[in-house]
């Protein structure tokens, strides 16, 4: 991911792209544009954001109501509408949000306004460290470790080397019984197909290349964080998404799990 293109106007940014294909208003003419033409190259593209945006509602409530966890970590986390993780989660979780993008951080921060126990930093996922160690996430945290982590709608940005420092950096931090909540994104895809690879083009013109993977590579990756008894779940099963709205070129391209799998990761 490129940080050159984020507060220029005159170069479309993935982040501002994706928020466009959500339906949001935080982005721009050449944002508009670039969306559009990855539109005509895979009509499917705004229903796989919409999806990968309804997943982190189940998310919340999985980890939230269902598995007892008061203390959320979201990299990556876009802006914080009212289909985000702290609008399902129950009142007193703690939710810290983060994004690399500072002109998202300063809308979600207008966004969130006081809303309590819930906070936003800048922070790039490829670096988690960085945001572990703030001063002011180690206030809020007041020495807990065991989290819920999730980075959602990403990973397809992150190159191998980056995937596996997340991996190592949260499984070194975090206290045993935390959980990962981790979208292996555009997984078993197929790189040969002419549409990804043109698409694949149009956001490295942006800074921001895309990584294709197999399931099996991203679990080599992913050490030693391993999936729960429920293992790796197709974002089309995981949300009960109709799947007859995709086209045989649809799967052609973004193979049988649609955009990915999701998965709660543990150690």
């Amino acid at each position: 991911m490129s940080e050159e293109s984020i507060i220029d106007a005159s170069k479309p940014n993935a982040g501002r792209i994706y928020d466009y294909l959500l339906g949001g208003h935080h982005n721009f003419e050449v944002d508009r544009q670039a969306a559009d033409r990855l539109v005509q190259l895979l009509p499917f593209i705004p229903k796989a954001a919409r999806l990968q945006r309804w997943c982190l509602q189940d998310i919340a409530a999985e980890l939230t109501q269902k598995r007892g966890y008061d203390l959320i970590i979201d990299y990556a986390s876009g802006l914080p509408t009212n289909d985000h993780i702290h609008y399902i989660a129950p009142e007193g979780t703690t939710v810290i949000y983060s994004d690399y993008d500072p002109v998202v951080v300063e809308y979600a921060k207008e966004i969130l306004k006081d809303t309590p126990n819930v906070y936003y930093f800048q922070a790039d996922l490829r670096r988690p460290e960085e945001l572990l160690n703030r001063d002011e996430v180690k206030d809020i945290l007041k020495g807990r470790r065991k989290v819920a982590f999730v980075s959602w709608g990403v990973s397809a940005f992150l190159t191998d080397n980056d995937v596996a420092h997340v991996a190592e950096v949260l499984g070194d931090w975090s206290d045993a019984g935390s959980c990962w909540a981790f979208h292996a994104q555009g997984a078993d895809a197929n790189p040969n197909d002419p549409a990804n690879m043109r698409v694949n083009q149009i956001y490295q013109q942006m800074g921001s290349p895309t990584y294709f993977r197999f399931l099996d590579q991203y679990e080599k990756l992913l050490q030693p964080w391993k999936p729960d008894e429920n293992g790796y779940i197709s974002l089309l099963k995981w949300h009960g998404f109709d799947e007859s709205v995709m086209t045989e070129d649809d799967r052609k391209s973004l193979g049988p799990a649609g955009i990915g799998y999701g998965s709660y990761l543990i150690k």
